[in-house]
């Protein structure tokens, strides 16, 4: 997997010693929902383990401490020896895919403040998934997917862009044989 700048910089700052959720997120200046996001991901990719404890009060999973994997180690210190790609041209499913992710995407940005960062990331998540042919993992881009969707929808039927919204999703849902269910008439 490549690495964007935020989870480079997550494995910077856990390499730092900042190892609880609260220093992690304090240090990146996040949330801690979207740090726990990150933090997942990270941990699914082998890049770093990740001890958690039930909250009873909050009702969430606390991270009690993160520290890196020999994977996680060597992203930092780039010992993986450059690989030059040459440019591949997507096949003609992907890069409708690709495109309709395009055109969300200004939608998505402008989502209230709380479900827009939240949706962004899914985005942009998914979006990374779908260029590069060797991490195209069906389980994650089918959760992100259902997690942009589930986190969008709900707030993008009041903001006029409601119907392209829809109407991508709807090809995402067919391309990528995802099933959601959608509103018929949203106008």
């Amino acid at each position: 997997m490549l690495l964007n700048e935020k989870q480079q910089r997550i494995l910077e700052i856990i390499d730092a010693g900042n190892t609880t959720g609260e220093s992690i997120a304090t240090a990146i200046g996040s949330s801690m929902q979207m740090i726990r996001y990150y933090l997942d991901t990270l941990s699914e990719d082998g890049y770093l383990k990740v001890a958690k404890v039930y909250d009873n009060a909050t009702r969430e999973f606390q991270v009690v401490r993160a520290y890196l994997t020999d994977k996680g180690k060597a992203s930092i210190v780039k010992i993986t020896p450059a690989i030059i790609e040459l440019p591949v041209e997507p096949a003609d499913d992907i890069q409708q895919i690709i495109q309709a992710l395009d055109r969300i995407q200004p939608i998505v940005e402008k989502l209230p403040s709380d479900r827009a960062e939240v949706a962004c990331v899914y985005l942009e998540d998914l979006q990374n998934e779908m260029k590069v042919a060797y991490r195209r993992k069906p389980q994650r881009i089918k959760a992100y997917f259902l997690a942009l969707v589930g986190t969008a929808l709900p707030v993008v039927q009041h903001t006029g862009q409601a119907d392209l919204f829809i109407e991508n999703i709807r090809l995402l849902s067919t391309q990528l044989d995802i099933a959601v269910r959608l509103p018929e008439n949203v106008s």
